[in-house]
């Protein structure tokens, strides 16, 4: 699959991790979105297939419209239908990644819903905000138009700060991911059960998950990508044996051959995509 990742407004950069815009399916078995509590609104315009749970094969089918992927922790992959064709598929064609509260703070809709399909936009939403997407002469002006209608869809939320936000800027910035959840409860004098209750509302994860997910997805980028030794990594694990258990776990391999195999271009890695200037 041949993309480019852009940055959004910095207005949005809350919401929107990024936009993706896709102009060839080339390749696209071998892409791999590893889980780090974040996921897609999909602006389809002809793709015709199936999200994939990695080693798994559990799909997930793509509606035909606009929709909101499916966000659990597993590694996925799109896959496209036999009967598609590729010269049935408008390009280039645009997903915007979102932020782990993105969907809620965008929708005002409890996350968990996302957790066993996707969700297509209604409507009224497609006709309010995003009915003139595709309309426009360049990507600059496609993207200047969706960075225009999130600004737009967020205000209409009316969506104050969240205390998870502060909870979630500790996770990441003040403990990158080194952190329990028994700890948060004690900083932020919070219950585990209105903890969790937020989270999986918000974020569609419970936290111990989040952690969990987001510490592996930075693990496998500066493993593969830094080429860093385990005894290198920020991210660390209990020991060795623990990350191959890990790795393991969500590959079905070892990290040495996750490595061998994106090092030969079996499978590529979205998160290893460098947002473009």
């Amino acid at each position: 699959m041949i993309y480019n990742v852009f940055s959004p407004l910095k207005e949005l950069d809350g919401i929107i991790k990024q936009y993706v815009v896709i102009t060839s399916l080339d390749g696209i078995d071998s892409l791999l979105f590893l889980p780090n509590g974040c996921n897609f609104i999909v602006f389809n315009r002809g793709f015709n297939g199936y999200t994939e749970i990695y080693n798994d094969g559990k799909k997930f089918p793509i509606p035909k419209n606009y929709s909101i992927s499916v966000k659990n922790n597993k590694i996925k992959k799109f896959v496209l239908s036999q009967e598609n064709f590729v010269s049935d598929i408008k390009f280039p064609f645009i997903l915007a990644e979102l932020t782990p509260i993105g969907f809620y703070k965008l929708f005002n809709k409890d996350a968990s819903v996302l957790k066993e399909c996707y969700l297509e936009m209604q409507s009224e939403i497609i006709d309010n905000y995003f009915k003139d997407l595709y309309t426009h002469n360049s990507i600059e002006e496609e993207l200047a138009y969706l960075n225009s209608s999130f600004a737009a869809l967020q205000s209409s939320q009316n969506n104050m700060h969240m205390c998870i936000q502060d909870v979630m800027d500790k996770i990441i910035d003040t403990y990158r991911f080194e952190i329990t959840v028994n700890k948060l409860l004690e900083e932020f004098e919070c219950s585990r059960s209105t903890l969790e209750r937020e989270f999986k509302k918000i974020i569609g994860l419970t936290p111990k998950n989040f952690i969990y997910i987001s510490k592996f997805c930075k693990t496998v980028i500066a493993y593969i990508e830094d080429e860093r030794k385990f005894n290198e990594l920020e991210y660390l694990y209990s020991d060795h044996s623990h990350m191959n258990a890990v790795f393991k776990k969500f590959f079905g391999v070892n990290p040495s051959v996750v490595f061998e195999d994106v090092t030969n271009k079996k499978i590529q890695i979205y998160q290893m995509h460098k947002v473009k200037d």
